[in-house]
């Protein structure tokens, strides 16, 4: 069995929320996607964000929906949402393996399926039953918890 998954990296546009940041179709978060936030986030699993859009606008909708502090690690630009992963991997401490995406695009899940074989990637569309799967089973601690480096308030509750 693979190792249980430590964190989920989201896209946001049309997979956390419905719409486009930069092109101003919405950002009404999801129902089954924040449901699905919640749950893991109740298992011991961090969120981070790779998305490519706005700074400023992105963040922004975070705050304004009350998720940002739901994320462990940001990352948003226009660079490639691989280099994205390996910087949150890095900033968290966590091993590639321990780390999933889910992007609604199929090119942008192929582009770090490519560069990064050990991250798992899932589909935006299957963002509802992601807490069915034994990848996303509690996290069982032997040790604390340690903090990720953006600071304690960031951890989600265990």
């Amino acid at each position: 069995m693979r190792p249980a998954l430590r964190c989920l990296v989201w896209e946001l546009d049309n997979t956390l929320w419905d719409g486009v940041i930069c092109d101003a179709t919405g950002t009404t978060p999801k129902p089954d996607a924040l449901r699905t936030l919640r749950a893991l986030s109740d298992r011991g699993i961090w969120h981070a964000v790779a998305s490519r859009s706005d700074r400023t606008l992105t963040l922004d909708a975070l705050y304004r929906h009350g998720l940002y502090d739901m994320f462990s690690a940001v990352e948003i630009g226009w660079g490639r949402k691989s280099s994205a992963i390996i910087r949150i991997a890095q900033t968290l401490g966590l091993p590639l393996e321990a780390i999933a995406f889910v992007d609604a695009e199929p090119i942008e899940r192929a582009e770090v399926a490519q560069a990064l074989p050990r991250v798992r990637c899932y589909a935006a569309r299957n963002v509802d039953v992601l807490t069915a799967l034994p990848d996303f089973r509690p996290v069982l601690h032997s040790r604390p918890t340690p903090t990720p480096p953006i600071g304690f308030d960031r951890v989600p509750a265990l």
